[in-house]
């Protein structure tokens, strides 16, 4: 009976390990951690105009509306997502979209 039992229960095993992680691994860059530009300027789809500079583990963010802004990686360690109390940035690429509480969210490319 036990004999019997073995290879079914070894499929998960042989699955399991079949899987690959889909991030890289701690400590490396892989692609998926790199650093925004040390700075950079972006146009936006509403005639915004956006800058944007790395600031230790945040960046911090001006636009031609006069709103200026030094936001945190939010989660930290990472550096895509930034966000502190009324204002929030997201970086994929060449794309920014820059939110700023109570204004339409600018949306921009490099």
């Amino acid at each position: 009976m036990i004999r019997s039992r073995l290879p079914v229960a070894l499929v998960p095993l042989c699955l399991l390990a079949a899987c690959e992680t889909s991030g890289p691994a701690s400590g490396s860059s892989g692609g998926y951690a790199a650093l925004p530009p040390r700075a950079a300027t972006y146009r936006c789809n509403d005639g915004v105009t956006l800058e944007v500079r790395r600031a230790g583990t945040g960046v911090t963010v001006s636009d031609s509306r006069g709103i200026e802004a030094t936001v945190q990686a939010s989660p930290p360690g990472q550096s895509t997502r930034y966000a502190e109390g009324i204002h929030a940035l997201i970086l994929e690429g060449t794309s920014a979209t820059w939110f700023v509480s109570g204004q339409v969210p600018a949306v921009c490319r490099r």
